[in-house]
């Protein structure tokens, strides 16, 4: 990473901040009896208590923080049939800052279908979904940290410096706090089911989830290594309460290797995943400026032949560096082409308009307890009563030159923002974004990412009142968490963690891959994860990965999968026998972008019932 670093004047700085007190362990604090019944609708907050850990190399030595409470929206819908006997399917969305509630819930995997292409009849807010996937096993949702409806809380919250350091300083917000905090639901929410505790758990990531879902696997099977002080990561209570739960399952004196681990957390669904960060991103952005590449036949497509120059006009907005990628995606694909980078079979605003359409259901509160199959009365955290210390923004305004401008505050005078030059990108795009879903929504509350309103009846901010301006109920969104995982987050650059910056999570998911069974998808029309980049992202791991064969299902005699086998040097794995190959579950969506399930819900479905079915990992 091109960083130029003062370590210890960063670790000084960093260590002399305030934390909380720990407070013991957390717990779904809407629930009084420590024993739920597992066959019953289910939705609230599971609060995590502060947590210490720490960051660690030989460089920069060894930094401290601390979190804040973080309460972690859940909800949970029981298996149609069988529910003791049937899996746990973790849902989980990217970013870093979208909400699952207002996708992978919404976009037809729940017993009720927010997504307007499939609500019946046409324009309701919300149906019966035919695709439910209750039909094959019990389903988690959960909402990262300050997404969704998930927030913070913390003393400082009413204060704006005290907003800034919660969002930048403390720790809150990277990529392995962010695993740890939902590892802890997990674990916590199966300790409290008992009769589905032992039940396979199949972890579900869209997007960035990619990343995250390797980084939460990493933790789980290697945990001892994030406890001893050999990772980069250091997280002692999290590893104790890992062992307690496999000992839990499988008996005091069981060791817990990374293949007993495993026999739970057996599988993994990526959907569209971020899986290398910037080799990813590299490869990407070469295939795009490629002769005859999906560029210019996006061009085609949408009648500008010839039209795409590679290059980024020079007026083209300031915000957005002019890499390959950012070029392709938020300026030919939008501005030229009038495509959506998600979806580039439809029109440029088609999945910001999904997104709000479900925005509309999920802030009302009748709507919201109908599809939750729980009465969101009963969620006390939800209310403002609750939520005096609450955050999940800065302030009531946030656009990309707002958010930037804090870097001052982050970066000591001498060093220089390392932020990936693809993260600059996707925060103005994503800000562009919100700005039309809130006029999209008629929203009259002046923090545009809230989308709230008081005008309208039945809104959770109508029912139960008005939050302090740096809150609000449901974000599809939230800016200034990408901002602070991405861009201005220190931790990240002094010990090269960034998502879009770091190579370190392809390395995670290659090391996880031959004790999990791996199911990826390949959507045609998603110009945001390409999936042509991603083997040739993953062998630029010279030191892991001998070759990745890949037939994409298109190419294929079954079109409705193709071939996915990585190959490994061997004896390249340090923490678990070196597999000669490992081979994927490849499915193929010819008509799907970003969201598979709600282009092809009939198919996905399909298709994770057949892989479950599977004597090996990828039905060969």
């Amino acid at each position: 990473m091109n960083i130029f670093i003062k370590s210890r004047y960063f670790l000084a700085a960093l260590t002399t901040i305030g934390f909380l007190t720990l407070t013991g362990c957390g717990g779904d604090s809407s629930e009084d009896n420590p024993v739920v019944d597992s066959t019953k609708s289910k939705a609230g907050y599971l609060v995590i208590e502060p947590i210490a850990y720490q960051f660690q190399n030989q460089t920069n030595g060894v930094l401290d923080l601390k979190t804040s409470e973080s309460r972690i929206w859940y909800s949970y819908q029981p298996a149609d049939i069988d529910v003791t006997k049937k899996p746990l399917f973790v849902m989980i969305n990217g970013g870093p800052g979208s909400s699952t509630s207002t996708q992978l819930f919404s976009m037809n995997t729940a017993p009720y279908t927010l997504d307007r292409e499939h609500v019946e009849p046409k324009g309701s807010g919300y149906s019966l979904n035919n695709y439910s996937w209750t039909r094959m096993g019990n389903l988690l949702y959960i909402d990262a940290a300050a997404t969704g409806f998930s927030y913070n809380v913390s003393p400082d919250a009413a204060n704006l410096s005290g907003r800034i350091s919660e969002f930048f300083l403390k720790g809150n917000f990277n990529p392995y706090i962010d695993a740890a905090q939902i590892i802890r639901v997990i674990l916590r929410f199966l300790d409290k089911h008992p009769d589905i505790q032992a039940n396979e758990v199949i972890l579900v990531g869209e997007s960035y989830s990619g990343t995250r879902v390797s980084t939460m696997l990493n933790l789980l099977l290697f945990h001892p290594k994030y406890a001893d002080g050999s990772k980069v990561y250091r997280d002692e209570m999290l590893a104790t309460e890992i062992r307690n739960h496999f000992h839990a399952i499988y008996g005091q004196d069981t060791e817990l290797t990374p293949g007993v681990v495993a026999r739970q957390f057996s599988r993994q669904i990526l959907i569209q995943p971020e899986l290398s960060g910037v080799y990813q991103d590299e490869i990407t952005g070469e295939m795009f400026i490629a002769p005859n590449s999906v560029i210019d036949q996006v061009a085609k497509e949408s009648n500008h032949p010839g039209e795409y120059k590679r290059d980024c006009p020079e007026d083209f907005n300031p915000l957005i560096p002019p890499t390959p990628m950012n070029c392709a995606l938020f300026y030919y694909i939008p501005e030229v082409f009038d495509r959506d980078r998600y979806n580039y079979s439809k029109g440029q605003t088609w999945t910001d308009d999904l997104e709000a359409f479900t925005i509309q259901s999920l802030r009302d509160a009748d709507a919201l307890s109908t599809v939750l199959h729980y009465n969101v009365e009963e969620i006390k955290e939800i209310k403002p009563e609750a939520r005096q210390q609450a955050y999940r923004l800065i302030d009531f305004y946030v656009d990309p030159i707002y958010l930037l401008n804090y870097s001052s505050q982050v970066y000591p005078e001498g060093t220089q923002n390392a932020s990936s030059l693809e993260s600059r990108g996707r925060l103005a795009a994503y800000a562009k974004s919100q700005t039309y879903q809130a006029n999209l929504l008629n929203s009259d509350d002046p923090n545009w990412a809230c989308s709230d309103s008081v005008q309208l009846p039945n809104t959770l901010q109508a029912r139960f009142g008005v939050l302090q301006r740096w809150d609000c109920y449901l974000i599809g969104m939230n800016l200034t968490v990408y901002a602070a995982f991405t861009m201005l987050n220190l931790e990240s650059f002094i010990y090269n963690i960034e998502p879009d910056d770091s190579p370190i999570y392809g390395r995670m998911f290659l090391e996880n891959l031959p004790l999990v069974k791996t199911f990826l998808t390949d959507a045609e029309y998603d110009l945001v994860i390409y999936s042509p980049a991603l083997p040739k992202a993953l062998e630029k791991y010279t030191d892991l990965v001998q070759k990745v064969d890949v037939v994409r299902g298109k190419d294929n005699p079954d079109k409705s999968r193709g071939r996915f086998t990585v190959s490994y040097l061997p004896g390249a794995l340090t923490e678990t026998t070196t597999p000669s190959t490992v081979s994927l579950y490849y499915p193929y969506y010819a008509t799907s972008g970003h969201s598979v399930s709600s282009a092809q819900p009939d198919k996905i479905l399909v298709d994770v019932m057949n892989w479950l079915a599977c004597p090996n990992a990828a039905c060969q």
